[in-house]
């Protein structure tokens, strides 16, 4: 990984300990920079990105697939992703629930 915030989705080691428990949002781009955004995510970030390292979907949208995440509460889960859906547009859409958004930083 880059500083820990760019890392190729199908060579990370989710064996880390720093995975446990970890919850978040997490979002896939393919590229170099981050102007095609494939998905956008939450949950428990080591389940999410195994899902996403076998799902055909995701892993025919691009070549060179990165991922990224950041650390969540449960209780803001939901208006972060409904918040980074809104303003990054993924390739791949998905509802997200009409709630409240919660602005964050981009990545």
């Amino acid at each position: 990984c880059i500083l820990q915030s760019r890392c190729r989705l199908n060579l990370i080691n989710l064996n880390n300990e720093y995975f446990d428990n970890l919850t978040g949002v997490y979002v896939i781009w393919s590229g170099n920079d981050m102007s095609n955004i494939i998905t956008v995510g939450k949950g428990n970030i080591r389940d999410k990105i195994i899902e996403m390292q076998i799902d055909k979907t995701v892993q025919e949208s691009g070549s060179d697939l990165f991922v990224t995440w950041a650390s969540v509460q449960n209780v803001s889960l939901e208006g972060v992703e409904a918040f980074l859906c809104s303003r990054l547009n993924p390739r791949i859409p998905h509802s997200v629930s009409d709630i409240d958004l919660i602005n964050v930083n981009l990545p």
